[in-house]
């Protein structure tokens, strides 16, 4: 259960320990010797009440197990725990996301981070993550205990979770645990101010909402939502010490979460995290308990087993004074397990047997009876209901109550509750309220011995129970996964329930689970083609999307003839496909659905899937073809609804690429922009108004590209949509401020998109489309050697993606190679991409100024050849009529012309771009030329172009080309010579 501190230091409220024989994992340490009177609770600072209503004073009172042999772990405990308090400075925090969101992510990318596990000011870690692992049994609870009796004794907020067997399929129950009850105590403007704007995402993962209100968050954004959570209470409450019990067991999603925040957020926050496992368990966990247990300065302790000195102590303090022969047999019979002696020690006491050499003979049964077949055998032989009663709390775990165990195990409710407490005076119960064994080795004894055949009917009657008194449909579902196939329809809708609450609560592999288990129930004919639409769709959203075109793939083949349906699985399908690279098979399937649609509105909305999907075919051989079948089918389309707005988008787009007049361009984008092209509508996706704003871009029209790319990025972030979109919209925005001229920002937000990218994998897609505008950055900044280091890191050379991606990579590359000097091989990578664009019919220097760069690259060695080039640019670039387009041509032309005439096509160069808002071509065209004018008509006449161009080049912090306008201006004699060591390319080579 969840412990959740209303105030520093109370350690409270918490379950209440078990009973003076109960075992030393669940016990506090020390005797405590009074008469209880009438008292029934004693409260110990830093633990919770034990239960001494049956005491009579007459014998030592055991409040807390002895945690013997354990110094060295306690010291290391509380260490850290002092440090953890030493590190605990207040430090501002913003008080709602919305009034940060803005500006987040760019100071992240902004501020260095400090070498992970540093401490920003002292250079030391702020927080600490300790894996303590033993076998079952061995004492690790109990030495949690310590944790929190030594982290309360020091004023720090105590979280804490256990982890369940049969519980880790339900989705963020230790979450759930670790901050429900805390956030319930909360009034609704205190919880806001804590939540900013995270509380719609992170409140159906930890129960405050129903799951069915959740904004289908990806796992991503609920874990940044949980980052955000623990941030904000380290602000509020100070240190944290967040105590997670056998994590071997913790569901996935909430594992999940853990491994990255001890990750990324240990160094920074003053937060210890503290968990226990099992390490004899092999679960569905491990690879993630692996990822933590890699996690840096981990801190191991391994529990071992008791020594025969330290079994005699818990002996005698628990029956007295006793024999040396008894005491090492007790030894003997346990093998030193802490859980197994003190269980074994409650039930000798129980019998009345004095602890003599003449009362060992029973001790070997009693010890094999505490766990196994043995303890199963003991409840049979309590009475005919006990059992009955005790594989009714085994199958209902957490969600066990007197009224659901009686309708459950068929035995009266006042039958059950005297059951129970005999079970708890037998220590098998835990001395608490709810209905618990008092260990996981119990639980697993009962569960075990339940037959399998009568342990799935067990599980499904619970299920309907659990329905019937209204909880929803996730947690009937944790018991019908355990139940054999039947075709029974309602457990089949109960699983599809499930599902959709599951992915609206950020975890689809949990919706995955849910419904994989419906197909194989499973569904009728009619509906067999709905689950498998829905399974392919939750697989699409967990990121399996292989696993999501199979699911598709057969959900079109069973399709009972719902054209509705069959409309939907169509889209995403065709989605699925075009995001794993399979374009070609998404365009002729949408092309040949569009053609046997009947309805009209189906036909335009699947020939507007149709064509966004041909955009980022790369061979597609009918390309001129397709752009103008769209040309024709919009000319009368006036944007009234949502799929004429996206076709006109579309319509841009394939403008844009083609060399249209922009004009036309810009007529068709004005008609398709507005309100309703949301990014984060499921069955449009967000690659619509993604378009739009690049067709704005390249237009020139940076403004409105910048706004809509931070309106998606809102937009994705109040949804929880971390993952590839939000990676995507961040590197798109960079790109847009690149061409803006806004170099630093430019960069905060490409390597913000490369972080996110890199979060979903380290060969992810996504990155490409931030490594492109990044690396173009770092040119422009005079960083061409370090953006060579981040080329080579992540691989960004041959093969290149064969998808369309902005910018084109390999024409990136070759801007790389050229600003390194490597001219052949520059011309190499601009001759190629040229090729492959032309082949598609990308006819636009706006979009991609291969030839302008080409003419560069081949300057010194076959300038007629270049010339040709950069005319033939400076051609296409007047067709589309965009200025930036036309400047960066005139201004290379002009160069290799030379002479006035090329003076001219230079001075026309600056004036085109004058009054754009592309500031960094507008400088370089400045600064090339001011070095024209001084070589036609020398140093007078230059100097006003070359400081005006330097301004510009340092307001759009572009180092290199600054540099060489600096030196130009030295040299002149207008400027003091000054050091711009660190600087690459100045002079004529910072006008690459």
């Amino acid at each position: 259960m969840a412990e959740a501190n209303g105030a520093r230091g109370s350690g409270a409220p918490r379950p209440p320990e078990p009973p003076a024989d109960g075992p030393p994992e669940s016990r506090p340490e020390g005797a405590l010797v009074r008469h209880a009177g009438s008292a029934h609770r004693l409260d110990v600072r830093g633990v919770a009440p034990v239960d001494v209503s049956g005491w009579d004073g007459s014998e030592p009172l055991l409040t807390r197990p002895p945690l013997l042999e354990r110094e060295g772990e306690r010291a290391l405990v509380r260490t850290l725990v002092e440090e953890l308090c030493r590190h605990a400075r207040p430090r501002p925090r913003a008080p709602s996301r919305a009034a940060a969101a803005a500006a987040a992510a760019a100071v992240e990318a902004a501020v260095p981070r400090q070498h992970p596990g540093e401490d920003a000011q002292s250079g030391e870690r702020c927080g600490q993550l300790l894996i303590v692992e033993g076998l079952a049994g061995y004492g690790k609870t109990v030495l949690l205990n310590e944790v929190r009796r030594i982290s309360v004794e020091n004023n720090c907020m105590v979280l804490s979770a256990i982890g369940a067997e049969r519980e880790m399929t339900r989705s963020f129950s230790v979450v759930r645990q670790l901050f429900y009850n805390l956030l319930r105590t909360y009034a609704p403007e205190a919880r806001a101010e804590l939540l900013g704007g995270w509380f719609d995402i992170i409140a159906p993962a930890i129960g405050l909402t129903p799951a069915g209100d959740g904004q289908n968050p990806n796992p991503l954004g609920v874990r940044d939502s949980l980052d955000y959570l623990m941030g904000g209470l380290t602000q509020e409450r100070g240190p944290i010490v967040l105590i997670i019990d056998d994590v071997q067991w913790a569901d996935l999603q909430s594992l999940g979460w853990l491994v990255e925040f001890a990750r990324n957020n240990l160094a920074d926050l003053p937060v210890l995290v503290v968990v226990a496992r099992r390490t004899e368990e092999q679960t569905d966990a491990d690879e993630l308990l692996s990822d933590l247990g890699a996690v840096e300065e981990v801190l191991r302790l391994t529990v071992g087993t008791l020594s025969p000195d330290a079994v005699g102590q818990i002996v005698e303090q628990a029956l007295g004074r006793a024999d040396p022969q008894f005491k090492a047999r007790c030894h003997e019979v346990t093998a030193g397990s802490p859980y197994v002696l003190w269980a074994m020690l409650g039930e000798v006491k129980r019998r009345g047997l004095a602890p003599t050499t003449a009362n060992m003979a029973p001790l070997s049964n009693i010890a094999a009876g505490q766990i196994g077949p043995k303890l199963a055998r003991r409840l049979e032989s309590m009475g005919d209901s006990t059992m009955p009663v005790a594989r009714a709390i085994a199958v209902l775990g957490t969600d066990a109550t007197i009224a659901r165990v009686s309708q459950l195990a068929e035995v009266d409710g006042d039958k059950v509750s005297l059951i129970a407490d005999r079970l708890r005076h037998r220590a098998i119960l835990a001395d608490q309220d709810t209905l618990a064994f008092v260990h996981p080795l119990v639980a697993k004894a009962v569960y075990d011995w339940i037959d399998h055949g009568a342990r799935g009917t067990l599980h499904a009657r619970a299920a309907r129970l659990l329905v019937q008194d209204g909880l929803d449909a996730r947690f009937a579902a944790l018991h019908l996964l355990m139940t054999e196939r039947c075709g029974d329809p309602w457990v089949v809708d109960q699983l599809r329930n499930a599902a959709e609450q599951e992915k609206r609560a950020g975890a689809p592999d949990a919706a995955v689970r849910c419904l994989k288990r419906a197909l194989a129930e499973p569904p009728s004919a009619e509906h067999r083609a709905a689950v498998r639409f829905e399974l392919g769709r939750a697989a699409f959203v967990k990121g399996d999307l292989p696993d999501s075109i199979e699911h598709l793939r057969g959900a079109l083949a069973d399709d009972a003839g719902d054209r509705v349906l069959r409309e939907q699985i169509v889209l995403l399908l065709s989605r699925a496909l075009g995001y794993t690279d399979q374009i070609e098979e998404a365009v002729e399937l949408l092309d040949s659905e569009a053609s046997a649609a009947h309805a009209s509105s189906t036909k335009l909305r699947l020939q507007a899937e149709h064509f966004l999907w041909a955009v980022f075919w790369t061979g597609d051989p009918d390309y001129s073809k397709r752009a103008r079948r769209l040309r024709n089918l919009v000319v009368r389309m006036n944007g009234a609804n949502r799929t004429e707005r996206s076709l006109l988008a579309l319509r841009a787009w394939y403008g844009v690429v083609r060399g249209d007049p922009m004009v036309q361009v810009l007529a068709s984008a004005d008609q398709a922009y507005g309100p309703g092209l949301t990014w984060t509508d499921e069955d449009w996706g967000f690659e619509i108004p993604s378009l739009l704003a690049l067709v704005y871009m390249y237009c020139d029209r940076n403004d409105r590209a910048e706004q809509l790319f931070s309106d998606g990025i809102d937009e994705l972030r109040a949804h929880g949509w971390q993952g590839h979109h939000m990676a995507y919209a961040y590197s798109m925005r960079g790109f847009v401020r690149y061409r803006q001229g806004k170099l630093q920002l430019a960069e905060e937000d490409c390597r913000h998109g490369l972080r996110l990218a890199l979060r979903l994998g380290p060969d992810a897609p996504a990155r490409w489309y931030s490594l492109g505008p990044l690396i173009e950055v770092l040119i422009a900044q005079g960083r061409a050697r370090e953006a060579q280091i981040l080329a080579e890191q992540f691989a960004f050379r041959e093969p290149f993606p064969s998808a369309v991606v902005f910018p084109d990579p390999q024409a990136v590359h070759g801007e790389l190679r050229l600003a390194l000097g490597r001219e052949h091989d520059a011309a190499a990578d601009f001759t190629e991409a040229g090729y492959k664009l032309e082949r598609r019919g990308v006819d636009n220097p706006a979009w991609c100024a291969w030839r302008v760069n080409l003419a560069k690259a081949l300057t010194s060695t076959d300038p007629e050849k270049a010339y040709e080039h950069a005319c033939e640019a400076l051609r296409r670039a007047y067709r589309f009529g965009a200025p930036s387009a036309m400047g960066q041509a005139l201004r290379v032309a002009g160069r290799l012309e030379g002479g006035p005439n090329g003076l001219a096509k230079i001075e026309d160069a600056a004036m085109w771009l004058e009054h754009s808002d592309s500031r960094y071509e507008y400088a370089v065209s400045l600064i090339e030329y001011g070095m024209a004018l001084r070589r036609e008509l020398g140093d007078r006449d230059a100097a006003d172009a070359l400081f005006e161009g330097l301004t510009v080049a340092v307001e759009c912090g572009a180092d290199r080309l600054a540099n060489a306008a600096r030196e130009v201006l030295v040299d002149m004699g207008e400027l003091v010579p000054a050091s711009h060591a660190g600087l690459e390319g100045g002079g004529a080579e910072g006008m690459r």
